[in-house]
């Protein structure tokens, strides 16, 4: 007699920029057992799903993401998205991983990234938004960056504090814990998605930090709290300040 056997249900893979986001949509979320990665993210920066495309999201068999909360109403990814799958009506219900890093070490990286290593997309609505953004970083110094950018920060963790917090099945990550111990960082990970030795092994290689930054490179560093050599010590004060919400309750320190 056959049995089908049951799918797993559907996870939805929550982040930002500069935490790692490529290589779980890359990597990481193509090889979880038993599901099927859908990232509709890459499908929009690539111009695959445009306005008035209607998305799917089924309740078993698949892993979405990486949804990354940290883009903006009026972007493209935002509002097709992001907006639809931020809400906690659409989260309550829902499996779901969240994975975060220090706020002061992911406005570093997205300064040399999206100001001058970040490729463009072929869309040529996202490319021009692409290019302003670049000109608009390529203009400032870091400090002058992080300072205008933090508060745009703490709105994207707020976004995500909300739905980690009505979510009753969600697992909170942290970067630093991908990089500091990566054992325990693997099995909460493998609580929420089930993955191989082998993928496993793969993501620690492809996590440990550079020995030496490289600031023309799209990942330069990946090192935790490299904000510390990046930023003068009055930027890193006012942002402690700004951000000391987000770093309390995620456990950072000042």
């Amino acid at each position: 007699m056959n049995i089908r056997r049951k799918r797993a249900e559907s996870v939805f893979f929550y982040t930002f920029h500069k935490c790692a986001s490529t290589l779980f949509g890359a990597y990481t979320l193509k090889r979880v057992k038993g599901l099927h990665h859908v990232d509709y993210a890459q499908d929009i920066y690539v111009g695959k799903i445009t306005e008035g495309t209607e998305m799917e999201f089924a309740p078993s068999g698949c892993i979405y993401g990486p949804i990354r909360l940290s883009v903006d109403p009026g972007e493209p990814e935002y509002d097709l998205l992001v907006a639809p799958t931020s809400t906690a009506e659409f989260v309550r219900k829902r499996s779901a991983l969240f994975l975060i890093r220090d706020p002061s070490d992911i406005l570093v990286s997205s300064y040399y990234s999206f100001g001058f290593t970040h490729g463009f997309s072929p869309v040529p609505e996202v490319r021009q938004m692409q290019e302003d953004l670049q000109r608009s970083i390529q203009e400032k110094s870091i400090d002058e960056y992080v300072l205008e950018a933090a508060d745009n920060q703490r709105t994207y963790f707020g976004r995500l504090n909300h739905l980690a917090t009505v979510c009753e099945r969600g697992t909170v990550l942290r970067y630093e814990d991908m990089i500091n111990d990566f054992a325990t960082f693997a099995a909460r990970l493998c609580e929420r998605i089930p993955l191989s030795k082998r993928t496993l092994n793969k993501m620690e290689r492809s996590t440990r930090p550079r020995a030496v930054v490289d600031n023309s490179s799209h990942r330069r560093s990946g090192r935790v709290g490299g904000f510390r050599d990046s930023l003068a010590p009055s930027t890193i004060s006012v942002l402690n300040t700004t951000l000391a919400a987000e770093l309390d309750r995620f456990g950072y320190e000042a």
